[in-house]
């Protein structure tokens, strides 16, 4: 008559799926964390903001912002990321869509594009770098008569100089 209860099981996996795709879609906000002690070989592509307390053999993509702590470290072909802060060290090119700040014991070497550069006193850099905005230079359009296009000339004939 009476039958045991079975629990009801759920689906942990399924749940923590759709939490991190609506993570991963919906929020440019969230925050993937590399801690300290870390060690992280390969490219990184995150689609928030990254902070990391540990360390980055490759390169790394960041759509928000990223944050190198003071224990952590970057090193690769290239680091891109809306704006960069480095308190701890970056060795590769860093491309910056807005600022690139380094702090008091930060060190950055490799060449730099950003909008704006900050570099603190006690701070290290070593590279080139490009900051503001790109200007599209300006094309000079020069007309100039084809030669084929006038056959009625013959070639002993000298013409002045257009």
């Amino acid at each position: 008559m009476f039958k045991p209860k079975t629990p009801k099981t759920t689906d942990v996996w399924a749940k923590d799926a759709a939490t991190t795709t609506a993570t991963v879609t919906g929020a440019p906000s969230a925050l993937t964390y590399i801690g300290a002690g870390s060690e992280v070989r390969g490219d990184v592509r995150a689609a928030g903001n990254l902070r990391i307390d540990g360390a980055i053999f490759g390169t790394v993509q960041v759509d928000g912002d990223l944050e190198v702590s003071s224990t952590g470290a970057v090193e690769g072909e290239q680091v891109s990321a809306r704006s960069v802060l480095v308190h701890g060290r970056i060795k590769a090119k860093v491309h910056a869509t807005e600022h690139l700040r380094i702090h008091g014991k930060g060190r950055v070497e490799g060449d730099v594009t950003a909008q704006s550069l900050d570099i603190e006193a006690g701070a290290h850099f070593i590279g080139y770098s490009r900051t503001g905005t790109e200007q599209e230079a300006e094309v000079l359009q020069l007309d100039h008569e084809d030669p084929a296009a006038d056959s009625t000339a013959d070639d002993d004939e000298i013409r002045p100089a257009v």
